[in-house]
């Protein structure tokens, strides 16, 4: 696949990036070096060209005009919402100026990088901040902020993490989606149940 990163115009595979196990692929067209219209790629083998409005629309969040461009520094009382926009220049220089006088203070352990995945797909889940911390020495937090009980539910449940293909799904006699709006949360599931239905399953 040939990369786009320098291409101004023309239409691009790629891959979603946000927070869902499937990464769709997806078809990005780009003018004057702007994403202007995104759409799933149908010859996907698992995705076939279906994705969800969050990404369909996703020009829209990357264009916004309210969207912060520079970093901001709190001017008044918590609370109040008064920032005042900086330089990156200045921002680096405040937070190491104070990581350096903790470090110095009270160990490197005083720093906790609290954080979670964001976008948890695999493209953009964990990156060079794990490095970093790890290096600097700073305190390890478990970043498993809203998915801990379900892990461990499933674990006690199914007795580990397993699955399936889901592809191999259609071969299955019965579906049963318990506690879940699949429609919403698991398209590319329903699509491949939808297709298993024809044949008898229920």
């Amino acid at each position: 696949m040939q990369s786009h990163i320098n291409q101004p115009d023309g239409v691009f595979p790629s891959v979603c990036s946000l927070d869902c196990p499937d990464q769709c692929g997806l078809l990005l067209h780009k003018k004057d070096g702007k994403i202007i219209k995104v759409q799933g790629d149908p010859d996907h083998p698992v995705t076939k060209g279906n994705i969800c409005n969050k990404v369909r629309n996703m020009t829209a969040r990357l264009y916004d005009p309210n969207r912060l461009k520079q970093p901001l520094k709190r001017i008044g009382p918590k609370g109040e919402g008064m920032f005042a926009p900086i330089s990156w220049e200045e921002a680096i220089d405040i937070i190491t100026s104070k990581w350096k006088d903790l470090i110095e203070l009270h160990g490197p352990e005083s720093i906790l990088p609290y954080s979670f995945y964001g976008n948890m797909g695999n493209l953009s889940a964990e990156g060079m901040d794990r490095r970093f911390f790890n290096k600097l020495g700073a305190s390890i937090l478990e970043r498993s902020i809203c998915n801990a009980a379900g892990s461990v539910g499933y674990s006690y449940t199914m007795g580990g993490s397993f699955g399936i293909d889901p592809e191999e799904t259609i071969h299955t006699k019965l579906f049963i989606m318990w506690g879940i709006n699949a429609v919403s949360t698991n398209m590319h599931q329903v699509t491949l149940a939808q297709q298993a239905r024809k044949t008898g399953p229920k």
